[in-house]
């Protein structure tokens, strides 16, 4: 975003220096002497022509694999910004699990080495074939390098993904009914997945290895895996997963002798067997497939799934033709963006929050008018699918201090949000924010003294619907003080040269 694309209201509230709206604010400024040299480019973070799906898998997958010597030499995932793919979240993913027409679905991760073998080939023949999106899921929930959060885990397991499998679970009983006629370890397998469905039953299902991709129409009759087993349901049409690993030579496999345990060469390192034109041309089966029985690929968008979940409590908040400038990310998402250099506009907040969805569209209107994108992560991990539909009762909100996914928010805390101060704290004296919260943010900003802040201004728009209570949105004064903590926040974002 250019400064001056930011808009005369912003200008005047510079002016009159920052307000204070509905909570507390804080405000903080970039070092003087950085200024004059990045404020400029920073403020492409929020810009509405920033590629941030591009920018995101590129980013992160490339950092990834820089940091694993070992496997990859130390070689990038993407050799340039060119990338079909995109991360939804878990609802996004349900959602489209749900709609009628034909999707590419990966499922996969950065942090995860077979996942970087195998996207460059996807994403090279999925250009190659005209297609534009391959929808990315990554059951390992908070993209941690140590897969405490990864919720493929069967119930014998352990880590605190474990607790959460129900969500793979649920997929696959639900939607993926055809699973079994894909993958390695059906749920005939010794290594099937079992999880304890909301009834309190266990329930087995195939277990997938990520990464796996799959093209999908859940209204599929045709049995393409010859199977035989008579199926009228496939909605998997054709799948591709096999574990391969990637470095400067090419894709390889380790190998094993008879006995399962690691053949050493000379230097006592595991012997690499390279397998590149055999696993490509298996890679191109499938879109071979596709072209072949002319299957047209749909397109699924973020905001009119934003549009409709807002707008699924019973009132209208985004219209049809409305231009929504809030856009949502996933927590990998969330984190790598405040890990980058720049200035962004970022809310915690979803849908199935009251609060958050009486001010959404105020934040949007602003946002809009100045032409600026303002990122949205729902700390509610599940979209309040599995909570919220189907019956499960266990929080799935990071911001519960009891959750077992409130780690997900402590490490945002602790990682990112450093220098948070807020009026709610969890028992360990931890900062607790209230959703929703909009904040401007820089990871390089500094206070006046010096010190790294982060969090250039913040406001905690706790307003609501219900007219009955003190802060309903309804009420002029109210209106007044959202809007003016919402244009405090934008103005900290546009810096001192909005003014020019």
């Amino acid at each position: 975003m250019k400064r001056k694309m930011i808009s005369a209201v912003l200008a005047a509230v510079m002016t009159v220096g920052m307000i204070t709206g509905c909570g507390s604010s804080q405000t903080t400024t970039e070092n003087k002497a950085d200024k004059a040299d990045k404020l400029e480019s920073q403020t492409d973070l929020s810009s509405t022509d920033y590629d941030f799906e591009k920018e995101y898998a590129y980013g992160d997958f490339n950092a990834h694999s820089r940091a694993d010597e070992d496997r990859q030499d130390g070689i990038d995932t993407f050799e340039d910004k060119d990338i079909v793919f995109q991360d939804i979240t878990y609802d996004q993913l349900i959602d489209i699990l749900g709609s009628e027409g034909n999707y590419m679905i990966q499922l996969s991760g950065s942090w995860c080495h077979n996942s970087r073998a195998m996207s460059p080939f996807i994403n090279k023949y999925a250009k190659e074939y005209g297609i534009d999106t391959v929808y990315s899921y990554d059951f390992n929930i908070n993209n941690g390098d140590d897969g405490s959060l990864f919720v493929r885990m069967s119930n014998e397991k352990t880590t605190p993904g474990t607790k959460l499998n129900y969500m793979y679970g649920e997929m696959v009983s639900r939607y993926l009914t055809n699973l079994d006629d894909w993958v390695e370890y059906p749920s005939t397998h010794a290594t099937a997945l079992s999880y304890t469905n909301a009834d309190g039953k266990e329930v087995t299902v195939g277990r997938l290895q990520q990464p796996i991709v799959f093209v999908y129409n859940k209204d599929n009759k045709v049995d393409y895996s010859n199977s035989g087993n008579g199926s009228t349901s496939c909605p998997i049409m054709y799948a591709f997963e096999k574990m391969v690993e990637r470095d400067s030579k090419g894709i390889y496999t380790k190998r094993f002798d008879d006995d399962g345990n690691p053949v050493l060469d000379e230097n006592g390192n595991q012997i690499r067997d390279y397998i590149t034109d055999e696993y490509d041309a298996s890679v191109k089966e499938m879109f071979d497939f596709i072209k072949n029985n002319n299957i047209e690929l749909s397109t699924y968008s973020k905001t009119d799934h934003l549009r409709d979940v807002f707008n699924s409590y019973g009132s209208e908040i985004f219209s049809a033709d409305q231009q929504i400038n809030v856009y949502p990310v996933t927590y990998r998402q969330l984190k790598w963006l405040l890990n980058e250099d720049g200035n962004a506009m970022v809310m915690i907040g979803g849908a199935g929050d009251e609060k958050t969805r009486a001010v959404i569209s105020r934040v949007n209107d602003y946002a809009v008018k100045n032409n600026v994108r303002v990122y949205l992560y729902d700390p509610q991990v599940d979209g309040d699918v599995t909570t919220g539909r189907w019956g499960y009762k266990q929080s799935m909100n990071i911001l519960d201090e009891n959750a077992i996914v409130n780690l997900m928010y402590t490490d945002l805390v602790k990682g990112a949000l450093t220098n948070l101060e807020v009026a709610h704290s969890m028992s360990d004296g931890t900062a607790l924010i209230q959703e929703p919260f909009l904040f401007a943010f820089n990871k390089d900003a500094k206070d006046a003294d010096g010190f790294t802040a982060p969090i250039k201004a913040w406001a905690e728009l706790t307003y609501t619907q219900d007219p009955e209570t003190r802060f309903y949105i309804g009420k002029e004064a109210n209106q007044k003080s959202c809007d003016s903590s919402i244009e405090s926040v934008f103005a900290a974002y546009a810096g001192e040269e909005a003014a020019e």
